[in-house]
């Protein structure tokens, strides 16, 4: 019965689709921790320099996924080559 490959390549298929299945719904956050998540992102008032930096480009990137024109040919501002 398991000499056929078929047959455990199926059962491989299913067991590590399982697996990963099961670890998926192990590792989801509550509603919860998605809030405090959320508020976390949003930013504190007294945040060093490179806390900002770091949202700043985290918003960067957040807006450069969210359209779709690449992030080099969105105009800056007052940034000159």
């Amino acid at each position: 019965m398991f000499g056929n490959p078929y047959l455990k390549s199926i059962l491989w298929l299913v067991s590590f689709g399982g697996i990963g299945y099961g670890l998926m719904l192990l590792t989801e956050p509550n509603a919860e921790k998605i809030e405090r998540i959320k508020a976390s992102a949003r930013g504190h008032p007294n945040q060093t320099d490179d806390e900002k930096k770091k949202a700043l480009f985290m918003k960067r990137l957040q807006e450069a996924a969210n359209t779709s024109a690449p992030i080099y040919r969105t105009p800056t501002g007052d940034k000159r080559d």
